[in-house]
């Protein structure tokens, strides 16, 4: 019996993923974790959802580690995204014939969460730390990055989404950024400071990336495989003009990056 790969991670990860801004776009091909998955001769378990935020990545991957035997378990990656995303569940009747069900179904805000970017990299660092005692305590071999940057796209003022710019490309008051307000001089320094002072509670051998940002030395794995040394986007890697997410071939990129460091 193979091992099985276990993922989670947002939009870059989602094995069901459509395009909001190109709905005519094919993407029904293989997606960087069941790539990912033949290489090391695995069965992919994804759990990849459009839009999720770290507290689904996070309670995604621990309702299957500890609902799966752990001697099958070869490979558990977490592919975190941005910190402004909210996710909760709601519970949801199903009716049958015979019978009323009920299910937990996830629901996911781009942005709008209570707190603030400070709260929010603090709580994602929690999440860090969680899988990483979850695993150990397991003995599961794990790797965890940032699939996207986790906050500077929040404070350089949040892109709306692709589906939002094509539907307004004739609107000339459309705003294609949400504005950043800053709560002190220098916000982004601030956050840098957080990422630093978290490192020591941090196995960062099993950190692909860190310390996930740019400018103090780590990366995004978006920013090494779909951008040029400028993190400027390489058209032939994603789906469209106005939607960034990997293509095929963009997905093949990603999936030979990871297996470079695995």
């Amino acid at each position: 019996m193979k091992k099985k790969l276990i993922v989670s991670g947002c939009s870059f990860v989602d094995k069901n993923f459509e395009s909001m801004s190109s709905p005519s776009y094919d993407c029904s091909f293989p997606k960087w974790p069941e790539l990912l998955a033949k290489k090391l001769d695995m069965d992919c378990i994804n759990l990849g959802a459009s839009g999720a935020g770290n507290n689904y990545i996070y309670s995604s991957l621990l309702e299957e580690i500890i609902r799966t035997p752990k001697e099958e378990i070869g490979l558990v990656l977490a592919s975190w995204s941005q910190v402004n995303r909210e996710d909760y569940q709601t519970k949801t009747k199903i009716t049958t014939k015979d019978k009323i069900n009920y299910k937990m179904n996830w629901r996911s805000n781009r942005i709008g969460r209570e707190g603030d970017v400070f709260y929010w990299i603090k709580d994602l660092l929690r999440y860090y730390i969680s899988l990483e005692n979850l695993c150990k305590k397991n003995n599961l071999p794990y790797k965890q990055f940032q699939m996207l940057n986790s906050f500077e796209g929040y404070l350089n003022g949040l892109s709306k989404t692709d589906f939002e710019i094509v539907n307004n490309l004739d609107n000339p008051s459309f705003q294609k950024r949400h504005k950043y307000h800053p709560k002190t001089k220098d916000d982004r320094s601030e956050c840098f400071k957080m990422l630093i002072e978290y490192e020591k509670f941090i196995d960062i051998k099993n950190f692909i990336g860190w310390p996930t940002i740019w400018s103090i030395g780590g990366y995004a794995i978006e920013e090494k495989t779909l951008m040029t040394d400028k993190r400027h986007n390489i058209r032939e890697l994603h789906i469209s003009k106005y939607d960034y997410h990997p293509n095929e071939l963009g997905h093949q990129k990603i999936a030979e990056f990871l297996y470079e460091r695995l």
